[in-house]
């Protein structure tokens, strides 16, 4: 392919120190990997190494979302400077022969820092990190004209809504606005607790969020209207701390947590918010969906534990396993406990059903695609130190097979679906299309 120069992105300063993401979304493991190739089968035959298809501006220190066909580069601006932001939208070729486009170039104010992007509706919204909460940034994603700004981090809600959650735990109010226009549809307001959400379409989109109420209680309501389902008041004696909550599964996860340990668990069934089972001074500080069983990860050490989702009772526990960051069946992609050196991480397939070591896949640092369902990509760097090797991570075959080799990217890399953008040793971002 023909190489494209799409120019550089302005700016030279360092970035800012990242912030504190939100208060939990139902999304609370996001991990970066990094890594070497050890112990498992790769593919028999590595690919020919491919030039980048596209040179991308950029520098060290902005952010890079690939998502649906576009590239994003977030730019946070030079330190001491007025505050703009840059960002710049990418589209991918759609046939033969066709190049990465530019399609539009804006500056935003402000002096936050752009941590994450989302679409919906032909808006993109913009995650906007600042010290007096979260913004959300919407502008048209054909031209990236501004739209609207309001607080709160965006949650793309069944149906085509959007939820604004506010990431102040003492103030919390969520509200349901339109994607376009940003008009208010309906609101929860004045100090709502934690809230995590159940996602059940294909594309990830919630559709039903739980919450915790200023009066102590949860509700449990539909993400399109905003009508309660289901809801339960404190229990006799009220809760033993802050209360947290997590979707898992068909199971709604009520924390109890005093001075930073979870004192007791509950489970409810998440259609009626009734009660399931408890456990009393658990053993972990948090636990999740994973497949057949409830992943449980311990308050010290890295004991990854398997629990019955029917009775809360520990099925397995392998304490090589420190946490899990990939489901697809009865499989999980795990990291383990022992860290190689600098960012490396050492991955591996386990059993869902019985915490076995399936496959040990060596260390690698993940790229995963935004797909929903994968696939997921481990890169690591080649003997020279000048390529990038790219392996798709199957769970179900428990190995890691390398799809392609790019030289001149050193890391720091972005995928959805086949598209991958990664940063290269000059500085700049390049894109390549990972072959089918």
């Amino acid at each position: 392919m023909t190489l494209i120069d799409l120019g550089e992105v302005r700016g030279d300063g360092e970035p800012g120190p990242a912030s504190r993401p939100p208060r939990a979304v139902g999304r609370p493991l996001r991990v970066a990997l990094a890594g070497v190739l050890a112990l498992f089968v790769l593919a028999s035959s590595t690919p020919v190494a491919s030039p980048a298809s596209a040179v991308l501006g950029g520098r060290l220190g902005i952010e890079v979302v690939v998502l649906d066909g576009r590239v994003y580069l977030l730019d946070p601006g030079a330190p001491g400077a007025d505050g703009a932001r840059e960002v710049t939208a990418h589209g991918t070729p759609t046939g033969a022969g066709a190049g990465v486009r530019t399609l539009w170039r804006t500056v935003l104010p402000g002096l936050g820092r752009l941590g994450g992007v989302q679409e919906q509706d032909g808006v993109t919204l913009l995650v906007d990190y600042r010290t007096d909460g979260v913004q959300t940034l919407a502008v048209d994603a054909g031209t990236g004209e501004r739209r609207w700004q309001q607080a709160g981090y965006p949650v793309l809600a069944a149906g085509g809504g959007l939820l604004l959650l506010g990431d102040d735990i003492e103030r919390g109010e969520l509200r349901s606005v339109d994607p376009t226009s940003g008009r208010l549809r309906w609101s929860v307001p004045g100090r709502l607790g934690w809230a995590a959400f159940a996602d059940s379409d294909e594309d990830g989109a919630a559709e039903q969020v739980a919450l915790v109420t200023a009066a102590g209680g949860i509700e449990l309501r539909d993400t399109a209207s905003g009508v309660v389902r289901a809801s339960l008041v404190a229990p006799p004696g009220g809760w033993r701390g802050d209360l947290q909550v997590e979707v898992a599964g068909d199971l709604l996860l009520a924390f109890e947590q005093d001075k930073g340990e979870v004192r007791r668990v509950t489970a409810y069934g998440l259609a009626a918010l009734d009660r399931r089972w408890a456990l009393e001074q658990p053993t972990f500080g948090y636990a999740g969906a994973c497949g057949p069983v409830l992943c449980a990860y311990a308050y010290r050490g890295f004991d990854l534990s398997g629990l019955d989702p029917a009775t809360g009772g520990i099925r397995w526990t392998n304490p090589r396993w420190q946490t899990v960051v990939a489901v697809r069946g009865d499989r999980l992609l795990a990291i383990a406990d022992e860290q190689a050196g600098g960012t490396a991480s050492h991955l591996g397939v386990l059993d869902a059903a019985t915490g076995r070591e399936v496959a040990d896949l060596g260390s690698w640092d993940l790229a995963f695609s935004r797909t929903p369902g994968g696939p997921y990509y481990g890169t690591r760097a080649d003997r020279d130190g000048r390529s990038l090797v790219v392996a798709e991570l199957d769970l179900a075959g428990a190995a890691a097979r390398v799809r392609d080799v790019l030289p001149g990217a050193a890391g720091d890399c972005a995928a959805d679906g086949r598209d991958i953008v990664c940063r290269r040793h000059s500085g700049t971002y390049g894109w390549w299309r990972l072959p089918a």
